[in-house]
């Protein structure tokens, strides 16, 4: 017996305690130094004696002043440790130490825990059992592949080792477990040697969603305490079950240790202490005995043991995610769902729901042939809820059987009210996935705030419109049909609102627009006017935004009702010809085609660039030759499978629905159908190209199909590209016309025009209504403005202006603008109707087709440059305005008499002209076309913008003209002729009297027309003689003979064509014969009492008149022809210049007389 059992035995005889120094040092937590030594203290207070011991590096062995009989080492220093084994050479102590450190052992020295053998013999165990082949080992062991245990017992295995420091880091854990662990995609781990990290290395692979079901995980002896997550599996050293923290695992090691030395027997002397301690222990280790825990409901519980690296269950264990099955797949599944549709509700089957499967089947082989992605595994499953019919408790019912294996991803149908739906339901599950479509456009669907989980691989439908509206563009279209269903409303608001910006016209009104949704033939009866009403039209080009195939069935319509090869190019926004193989009855197909050939469709180009080239050639050899959609489906998948690999390689969970979606839209690349990429805030593509597609019939295989033509690239710099011509319906590339124009130059023959009484009673209400308006607004300009304005006779001679000549000149206009306004005279004076065009006053002769829309749109310009006048000459502009304004001032002033009388009957004329829609094809007022453009319907949204700005202009431009006639007599204080104002208001009333009766009453009876016109001028010549229009009586004699051959001009015109006499000539010399008549009479009246009275400036003889002022004698020749001519110019004068005093030039003649 050596002196270590000696003491031992005497201090248990004598029942005193064993001394215990627990060495620690630096590299020990102080915490856990302390809490050792009370849990040591707590459980053997009466046998043992517990000291703490500190060493450093520079400790001696004096440090134990205790002389202890156990050293327990936890310096967790190889340095330390050694100088304590140094000690126990000199003082025989028994230690017990954590684990093996490096350098040898002695023989007194015992380790509390199992050697690292025996833990990878358990470990081994456990794997076996599980049958996993490949794993991951997180440890915090830098693995060395001179550690020949461990490599020696899984050298068949295919494992991976990876080193995480031990730490309390949660952020470093999150990062490690997402861009390491979670990368690899390998679902079965291995956690060893850790303390404290264990939990949260845990923690981390549970946020990563990596404790899920199909995932396993192993925690080994040294991390067994305080685990999370159910499912875990551990092993731990028999009798350290019960530990809950790092300090009591250890503790409970201690205390095991020293329950085996107070079980050293005394009573045999043949047994020798450090005999019993071998006997007891293998290779001064513990015998390798582990207890098998599993977590089950966040407990911990006892499943089994290993002994001597040999596994026993006791009872079934829990793997992640509460499954029973052994999790021993090697890499993670990531699943992809996929709208295939075989099986519809119903049972229907559709050959369109198998479009998406075999593009992204495609998508899948070729992303596998150039990705690598070790350790995840990507599958598809069908889901088969509904591709092209959406029943919701279908629906329900068939996604509540494929939770048990979600999809990351879900390739959802085409069909906008599908997707929805589908959406909408595995919400109600609790199931938020990234839904593509490879179409699937709607307002609805599209809305990134209502539905953020959804994206599609195209450019919103609406913006097909804007390249049909491009190419209208390019072929110099400008009338369209056009229809729609609500599916398609987005694309038809988006046309509206472009229409006007490319200044096009819709020629079918509202009403004409909106079809069912789902339109079939049986409905055509009912829909039979519908039709026919826009085939009346005339238009060629209709533009449709219909869902296929319903589109074919209301091209069967338009052939039932009378449409044929070339009557109509039907312009898509979708394609169309794939769904041509669902109409299967022959006689259905032809109307179809008869329809249909020759049409443009507007799609997401597909199959483009050699890229696009290369996928398709691959394509082709592994499925059937059907490509449309097949490109869109590739790249729905290539940009989920895309989005997967880049999460996954950014340590990210891709399971995580909000982490995947963020990662979709942030992927651009390039795809079959171009670059792909989502627009950011949207739900649609972001810059796609556009395949620009020419229906034809391919005589082979009997049936439609639509050949590429062009591309619509908003990438590129040249826009449109066309890389073959478009056959139009007569097999010709000769482009075809907007309209179909008959011989009468309108789209509809001359044999269908009729009155229409809704359009000329409209225009029998704007014109009353205008008269009394005028009238209303003249009253008030007279009461306000020029009731107590007077105007003084012209009784002395004056200097006539430029201006007097002006006013003269008006009564010529107003003779010629009068006559054009009365009764039609081209019948009789085709000289005076020629002369009345060149005047600007007879409308109708000169105006046809797009030169009325000048004429009109002028006529609106000057109104609008009329307020603009009227404001600068009305207010007083100060230093604030520029001198430029002040030159436009004077600029308007000078145009006052030229806008104000000249064009005043012009402008009323064109203005009114756009509400003359007597004439229409039906009795509808929507029927009804402008006079002068047959082409452009009444009342239509185009056509009523303008009326609009032709009343509001109306109603403005003839008070402003009213008053600003006055005023320019006003601000022109030199004119010598001034009109009486009660004149101008009087005129002004019977020019838009004139007018309005020339655009009413003259369409109807050129009589009664003529009738009304004789009555109104009777009228005119008797106020002329009771109030005198002018201050000048000339003026009045010369407007009083004008009115007078006016109106013998009605009253012949009015007897012509009341009599309807074949002999002109005699209408043309009695009209020659009034008017000379009235011409002498008025020279005559005139020479003998209406003197002249306005005279040009007469200059006197500069000579003569210079030698006056200085005083030098005159001649008495020079002074009677001075006299002469100062004697003639004897009157008042208000000219600009100053005047001469001749009363007191004469005198002082006198007095510088020569005499002869």
């Amino acid at each position: 017996m050596n002196i270590i059992e000696f003491s031992f035995i005497i201090a248990i005889l004598v029942r005193s305690q064993i001394v215990v120094d627990i060495a620690w040092s630096s590299f020990t937590n102080p915490n856990f130094a302390s809490n050792l030594t009370a849990l040591l203290h707590q459980n053997f207070q009466d046998q043992f004696e517990f000291n703490l011991a500190y060493f450093d590096t520079s400790s001696t062995h004096q440090q134990f002043l205790n002389s202890p009989d156990l050293i327990f080492d936890i310096t967790f220093s190889s340095f330390l440790s050694q100088r304590i084994r140094e000690y126990t050479a000199e003082n025989p102590t028994i230690i017990a130490s954590i684990s093996k450190s490096i350098g040898a052992y002695s023989d007194w020295e015992f380790f509390i825990h199992n050697s690292w053998e025996n833990q990878i013999e358990a470990l081994s165990s456990i794997i076996s059992y599980l049958n996993w082949t490949t794993f991951i080992v997180i440890s915090d062991k830098i693995y060395n592949e001179d550690d020949e245990l461990f490599f020696n017992c899984f050298s068949k295995k295919d494992y991976h080792w990876f080193y995480f420091a031990n730490s309390n880091d949660k952020n470093s854990s999150d990062l490690f477990i997402g861009k390491v662990i979670q990368a690899i995609g390998i679902k079965n781990i291995v956690i060893l040697n850790f303390g404290e990290s264990t939990n949260l290395l845990l923690k981390s692979l549970s946020q990563k969603s990596l404790l899920t079901k199909g995932t396993g995980v192993i925690v080994g002896s040294k991390g067994s305490w305080g685990l999370y997550g159910d499912g875990i599996i551990a092993y731990s050293e028999l009798g350290l079950e019960s530990a809950d923290s790092y300090y009591k695992y250890e503790g409970l090691a201690f205390i095991k240790f020293l329950n085996l030395i107070l079980s050293f027997p005394l009573a045999s002397n043949s047994l020798e202490l450090i005999g019993f301690l071998n006997k007891n222990t293998v290779d001064h280790h513990p015998f390798p005995n582990f207890t098998l825990l599993n977590i089950e409901d966040s407990e911990r519980s006892i499943k089994g043991k290993i002994y001597n690296g040999n596994l026993t269950i006791s009872k079934s264990l829990i793997y992640p995610g509460n499954s029973s099955i052994i999790p021993n797949s090697p890499t993670t599944d990531i699943n992809i769902w996929i709208a295939d549709g075989t099986i519809n509700p119903g049972g229907d089957s559709d050959i369109l729901a198998t479009t998406p499967t075999a593009g992204a089947f495609y998508a899948l082989s070729y992303w596998k042939s150039i990705h690598s992605l070790d350790g995840f595994e990507v599958s598809v499953t069908h889901t088969d809820c509904g591709a092209t019919v959406f029943d919701l408790t279908y629906a329900y019912s068939c996604f509540s059987k494929l939770l048990a294996t979600p999809g990351v991803g879900y390739l959802t149908s085409l069909y906008p009210y599908i997707a929805i739906g589908n959406i909408l339901v595995l919400r109600s599950l609790n199931l938020s996935i990234p839904h593509i479509s490879p179409y699937a456009p709607s307002t609805l669907s599209l809305n990134n705030t209502l539905f953020p989980e959804f994206m599609t691989i195209i450019k919103d439908e609406a913006f097909n419109t804007q390249v049909i509206l491009d190419l209208a563009v390019i072929f110099g279209w400008k009338h369209f049909l056009v229809i729609y269903d609500k599916n398609n409303l987005m694309a038809y608001n988006f046309f509206l609102s472009k229409v006007e910006q490319y200044n096009m016209i819709i020629a079918n009104g509202p009403e004409l627009r909106q079809m069912d949704a789902y339109y079939t033939r049986d409905k055509y009866p009912h829909w039979k006017d519908w039709f026919a009403s826009i085939i009346s039209l005339k238009v060629r080009f209709l533009v449709a935004f219909l869902t296929p195939p319903y589109g074919f069935h209301v091209a069967e319509s338009f052939y039932d009702a009378g449409i044929r090869k070339g009557d109509m190019i039907i312009l898509c926004n979708a394609r169309m010809s794939y769904a041509f193989d669902w109409e299967t009855d022959l006689v259905q197909r032809r109307k179809v085609t008869e329809v249909f050939y020759g049409a443009i469709a507007v799609a997401q180009a597909e199959w483009i660039g050699e890229y696009g080239q290369m996928l398709v050639r691959g394509y082709l050899k592994e499925y059937v030759n059907q490509l449309e959609f097949r490109c869109l489906a590739f790249d729905s998948a290539m940009l989920l499978l895309n989005s997967i690999s880049f999460t996954i390689k950014q340590g990210e969970n891709v399971k995580d629905y909000e982490i995947l979606n963020a990662n979709i839209r942030k992927q651009k690349f390039l795809g079959c159908s171009g670059t792909v990429s989502i627009e950011p805030g949207t739900n649609q593509r972001s810059l796609p190209t556009f395949g620009i597609f020419s229906l034809r019939w391919n005589d082979t295989t009997q049936k439609l199909y639509e050949e590429s033509v062009g591309l619509y690239d908003l990438s590129s710099v040249q826009l449109i590209t066309f890389y073959s011509q478009i056959l139009w319906y007569d097999n010709t590339t000769n482009l075809p016309s907007d309209l179909i124009i008959y011989e009468n130059g309108c789209p509809f023959p001359a044999k269908m025009i009729h009155r229409s009484k809704a359009g000329a009673g409209m225009l029998y209400g704007i014109s009353i209504g205008l008269i009394v308006i005028t009238i209303i607004e003249s009253f008030f300009i007279w009461n306000k403005f020029l009731k107590n304005i007077r105007i003084q006779k012209l009784k002395i001679s004056a200097y006539v202006q430029f201006e007097d000549y002006f006013m003269m000149a008006i009564l010529a206009i107003d003779f010629f603008q009068f006559i054009s306004q009365g009764p039609d005279i081209s019948g009789l004076h085709e000289w005076l109707s020629l002369l009345c065009t060149y005047t600007m006053t007879n409308f109708d002769s000169t105006v046809t087709g797009d030169i009325y829309w000048v004429y009109l749109y002028t006529a609106m310009a000057i109104s609008c440059f009329w307020v603009f006048t009227a404001f600068l000459l009305l207010y007083q502009l100060n230093e604030f305005f520029s001198e430029m304004l002040k030159r436009v001032k004077n600029i308007s002033l000078l145009l006052l008499p030229i806008i104000g009388n000249i064009v005043f009957v012009p402008m009323v004329s064109v203005l009114l002209s756009i509400f003359q829609c007597d004439q229409g094809i039906s009795s509808k007022i929507t029927d009804s076309f402008i006079r002068y453009d047959c082409t452009t319907y009444c009342w239509d949204n185009r056509y009523t913008l303008w009326g609009i700005f032709a009343i509001i202009s109306l109603l403005v431009y003839i008070p402003l003209t009213i008053y600003l006639r006055y005023y320019y007599e006003i601000v022109n204080d030199h004119i010598n002729i001034r009109t009486n104002p009660i004149f101008i208001i009087e005129k002004a009333i019977c020019q838009i009297i004139i007018i309005f009766m020339s655009r009413t009453v003259k369409e109807y009876n050129e009589s009664l027309h003529g009738l009304c016109c004789c009555i109104l001028f009777i009228t005119m010549i008797l106020l002329c003689y009771k109030q005198g229009p002018y201050n000048y009586h000339r003026m009045n004699l010369w407007i009083s003979i004008s009115y007078l051959a006016i109106l013998w001009s009605f009253i012949l015109s009015s007897t012509y064509w009341l009599t309807e006499i074949d002999n002109k000539l005699i209408f043309i010399a009695l009209q020659c014969l009034g008017w000379l008549i009235l011409i002498a009479s008025g020279i005559a009246i005139q020479c003998k009492w209406y003197p002249n009275l306005l005279n040009t400036e007469k200059v006197v003889d500069i000579a003569i008149f210079f030698k006056f002022e200085i005083g030098n004698k005159i001649t008495a020749a020079e002074l009677n022809r001075m006299k002469k001519e100062i004697s003639n110019s004897n009157y008042s004068t208000k000219s600009k210049t100053s005047n001469i005093n001749c009363t007191q030039i004469i005198p002082t003649i006198n007095d510088n007389i020569i005499s002869e």
